[in-house]
């Protein structure tokens, strides 16, 4: 298992390939049937495209979800092979060929796919907090956020997101 992806990536849902399939089916026969809803009447076409447009919308959410779940084991793959605790934007570019990677590795912490890494804008590097014995000892620090001030106990060396306000909390 890799400590840097959440079971957001890790645990696999038969469930959206499943409503996928149906979502799928609903939209294909929608479309198939839209050319036919226009001859009848206007208002029964434009309800079949906005039929079409629901049955649209969670097909894009788990292609998506899908895509992040990608992006999220690449990033992991790269962190767990590095022997430092921090690599730089730069190195992570080089390793990944992507040219984006500052904005894309916050989506990933911020949507829940990336765990136990932490930004560090100012010094342009990421943190890679995934410490093994501290995880399996579960020792437990408090933290302040610094995004609402709210206190929150984490696991030492770990990286989780604020229980009030999501923001990236490093033990």
């Amino acid at each position: 298992m890799n400590n840097y992806l959440t079971t957001k990536v890790t645990v696999k849902k038969a469930s959206n390939v499943i409503l996928l399939t149906i979502f799928g089916i609903l939209f294909i026969t929608g479309v198939a049937i839209l050319p036919g809803q226009f001859a009848d009447s206007t208002s029964q076409g434009i309800m079949a495209i906005v039929l079409d447009v629901i049955f649209l919308i969670p097909i894009i959410k788990i292609c998506l979800s899908y895509f992040y779940m990608s992006k999220a084991r690449k990033y992991a793959y790269v962190f767990s092979n590095n022997t430092d605790t921090t690599i730089t934007f730069s190195e992570l570019r080089q390793h990944l060929h992507e040219s984006n990677v500052e904005d894309e590795i916050q989506k990933l912490i911020m949507k829940g796919y990336i765990k136990n890494v932490v930004v560090d804008l100012n010094t342009n590097t990421l943190v890679l907090t995934s410490d093994k014995a501290n995880t399996a000892k579960k020792i437990y620090v408090e933290v302040t956020c610094q995004g609402c001030g709210n206190a929150a106990t984490i696991v030492k060396g770990e990286s989780t997101k604020c229980p009030y306000c999501d923001r990236a909390l490093l033990g």
